[in-house]
């Protein structure tokens, strides 16, 4: 039976600096060592909790995949092309951040040749430095990967301390970690289990700025609240340009040029109140995910702060109210490179120069960008209206998809459960026709199980408070670990993952009442964020949790595990018998938010109306009258969804043949919500500045790159084509095509080939690849 890959076998140890803080540390390794036959020489690398690596001081890269301890990712990275015959300089620095539950600051690196000898691995006889960053930075526990603010001296960074001969004598040995009984990975706590980077390497490209957004100056005033958050100082609102210099900005928007900062010095003359700092803020024309890096000339001392966000507010560069993503480096003397350790994503970046009467000269200001690397497959011709949609949300998988599936690059960058499971995954089928994504997901998610049975929010970190899980997350992860197997054929994952799945189901079965339908859950009960009751029995909870038994069941039958595929099936029979009876209000005909102490709830909602026809718990006389009152003509006050819970909507309005619509809905919400106000991605709700999930407005703001509103990319394709797999492994598809009012040409992506369907309002034209059965 073929298995996923294990960890290899390591002759370095897991080290760390004895000396370096608890959370936010910042470590400075290095290791020179010998090579004679510079042919095929590898280097395996894994840290705790970021590394940035060098050979004889050429960049190699970053790592590894954010991941929880105990599922340790490592990289290998081939580094023939930079060494020669002679001496090598092995060269890292290495983040702590500390936030995790139970991890713990560790370097893993190891160099082999080609026929197998070790030429250099991390022991307790290499010697490493605290570097100078500061610790006590800003902290934003939303963000699982980069939480902290960047605060680096550059001028106490060691002078060719990345090249060989750099005498490190004076450096202290760092410890070699070990457990109770050996000191040989993969045992080693809390790295229990080695995972070989799974995912291609991300590409990589320079990207200037589009346009300058504001050039002015800014009051140079210290908050002297004493947190060092960069947000303030960078959310400054300025005055035009007087007393500072700014020489050239238009340069900054090309990768060649020089442009000049320069610090106001008039103070000096005793007489005049206050000193000014250039700040300059760059529009890159679209929300994007990279690296900032500025190249400068600077004169020992000058500060630079940069500044991330996705949208402005008012028209001015604000992330003190949220999100306070930021970085700062004070340069050493003569030249400088600044790249964060930590990507970001941003539209505009913001740059603010301290310290600097003397002029800071910027050769280049760039975002050195990182995607995932995704093919463009799948593919929609037709509407400009509907290409446009196509193209914003296909814009948003792939700002969402880096080395994790995230909810948004931005605020959080949290691999969350249920936005990957119920839109992210079908998405990038469709959209990308990519499985290793997907399938890293899977397994990451099903290695954060809980004592309750269900799986945690968030799987590119570890945390043991599970008080406010998502229990309905865990639900739609079923249904993917399921989709997953349709799509790809792979069973890997349904063996796998087939323990992790039982619990969720058993943590279900015992919360099914006499009645037939599932009861109140514990934990966060969420659906979407939407104004929704779900206190006591919650119908589209219960409506998922038919589909969820429907997908486990076809799991076990699988497996062969006639027991499971009965129980489940059971549970799925009794949600469906009992739900008219149960959640349909006699008075409307349209199904209520749940029932709670005996009662109705006041509440309707496009959520357990659409959940009740997506999975089948209605029947179709009242699925064709709730599609009537609540979606095409409605006569019902109801919540409507929103962009997460669209899944649902669509595919109940497709179910039912009513693609005409599904797409008239998606034209009023992304089009009219989304493509008319400009949107190069889609946002987190149908509004960029507040919410009405509690029932009433509630200001704040919600970001601009949000995968779980990504749904068009794959309704666009597989509503328009009508793509249904029957077989696993897209063996089989059905194929109806909607016979619109306009022509369209769309191609969906299968692992067997791409199928391509036609229509001019006449004709359609369907092309499948030759193993693929229509049915």
């Amino acid at each position: 039976m073929q298995l996923f890959p294990v960890s290899r076998k390591w002759s370095a140890r897991w080290v760390w600096h004895p000396h370096a803080p608890a959370k936010n540390a910042w470590v400075l390794f290095r290791r020179d060592f010998d090579v004679s036959d510079p042919n095929n020489i590898h280097l395996f690398i894994s840290a705790d909790t970021r590394y940035r690596v060098w050979i004889n001081g050429h960049l190699i890269g970053d790592g590894p995949i954010q991941s929880q301890p105990y599922h340790q990712y490592y990289d290998q990275h081939d580094i023939s092309h930079l060494v020669s015959p002679g001496p090598v300089c092995l060269a890292v620095l290495v983040q702590h951040q500390g936030v995790q539950d139970s991890a713990r600051g560790g370097l893993l690196a190891e160099v082999v040749a080609g026929d197998g000898r070790v030429l250099c691995a991390t022991t307790g006889d290499w010697r490493g430095i605290v570097g100078p960053w500061r610790v006590d930075t800003q902290f934003n526990g939303m963000n699982k990967i980069g939480p902290y603010q960047e605060h680096v001296d550059l001028r106490a960074i060691p002078s060719g301390w990345q090249q060989t001969g750099f005498d490190d004598s004076h450096w202290p040995l760092v410890k070699a970690i070990d457990s109770r009984t050996q000191d040989l990975p993969p045992i080693i706590p809390p790295w229990c289990r080695l995972v070989p980077r799974d995912i291609e390497p991300l590409e990589v490209k320079h990207t200037n700025a589009a346009k300058l957004q504001c050039v002015e100056e800014c009051l140079d005033l210290t908050s002297r609240r004493g947190t060092g958050d960069l947000s303030t100082s960078l959310s400054q609102v300025g005055r035009p340009v007087e007393w500072s210099g700014v020489e050239h900005p238009e340069n900054l928007l090309t990768p060649g040029g020089l442009t000049t900062l320069t610090c106001s010095d008039r103070h000096r003359d005793g007489v005049t109140d206050g000193r000014y700092d250039p700040c300059i803020t760059l529009d890159f024309g679209r929300v994007l995910t990279g690296y900032a890096e500025v190249e400068v000339e600077a004169p020992a001392g000058a500060i630079i702060e940069i500044g991330y966000a996705e949208r402005l507010v008012d028209g001015r560069f604000n992330i003190a109210l949220e999100c306070p993503f930021a970085d700062k480096a004070t340069l050493a003397q003569g030249h400088n490179v600044f790249r964060p350790l930590i990507w970001r994503s941003f539209r505009y970046l913001r740059l603010r120069v301290k310290h600097c009467e003397a002029g800071l000269h910027i050769r280049a200001c760039r975002a050195v960008e990182v995607r995932y690397p995704y093919a463009y497959k799948g593919r929609i011709k037709g509407p400009t209206r509907l290409e446009r949609i196509f193209e914003i949300s296909r814009n948003t998988l792939e700002l969402c998809s880096i080395e994790s599936i995230m909810d948004t690059p931005y605020r959080e960058q949290a691999q969350w459960l249920g936005d990957v499971a119920a839109v992210t995954v079908p998405a990038i089928y469709t959209a990308f026709g990519d499985t290793a994504l997907p399938g890293k997901f899977i397994r990451q998610a099903a290695m954060n199980t809980r004592p309750t049975g269900l799986l945690a929010n968030i799987s590119n970190v570890a945390s043991t408070d599970w008080t406010h899980d998502i229990p309905d997350y865990s639900l739609w992860w079923v249904v993917c670990l399921w989709r997953h197997y349709l799509y790809t054929g792979d069973g890997r994952y349904l063996h796998e993952c087939y323990p992790e799945m039982q619990r969720i189901m058993r943590t279900h079965l015992e919360r099914i009442t006499p009645d037939g339908v599932l009861d109140a859950m514990f934990g966060w009960v969420f659906i979407d964020w939407a104004h929704i009751d779900t206190r006591g029995p919650c119908s589209p909870y219960n409506a998922l949790f038919a589909g969820a038994c429907d997908a486990a069941a076809s799991v076990a039958r699988f497996k062969g595990d006639d027991w499971a595929v009965n129980a489940y099936t059971q549970a799925a029979d009794g949600v469906r018998n009992a739900f008219a009876r149960t959640f349909i209000d006699p008075a409307t005909g349209l199904v209520a938010d749940a029932i709670y102490e005996g009662k109705l709830s006041d509440l309707r909602s496009e959520h357990g109306n659409a959940a009740a026809i997506a999975f089948g718990c209605v029947d179709d006389a009242t699925a064709d009258r709730i599609i009537d009152r609540v979606f095409d003509r409605p006569s019902v006050k109801t919540t409507e969804a929103q962009p997460f819970f669209m899944v649902v909507v669509l595919e109940a309005l497709r179910k039912r043949g009513r693609t005409d619509l599904a797409l008239r809905l998606i034209d009023e919400r992304w089009g009219h919500r989304m493509v008319d106000r400009g949107r190069t991605s889609c946002t987190e709700e149908w509004y960029e500045n507040g919410s009405w999930r509690n029932g009433d407005w509630q200001g704040f703001q919600r970001t601009h790159s949000h995968a779980w509103s990504a749904c068009p990319a794959e309704f666009l394709i597989t509503g328009l084509a009508g793509i249904e797999i029957l077989e696993p492994g897209c063996a089989k598809l059905k194929v109806d095509p909607y016979r619109a009012e306009f022509a369209y040409d769309v191609t969906y992506p299968t692992p067997r080939g791409n199928v391509h369907v036609r229509w001019d309002t006449k004709a359609v034209s369907i092309e499948t690849p030759r193993d693929i059965q229509r049915g």
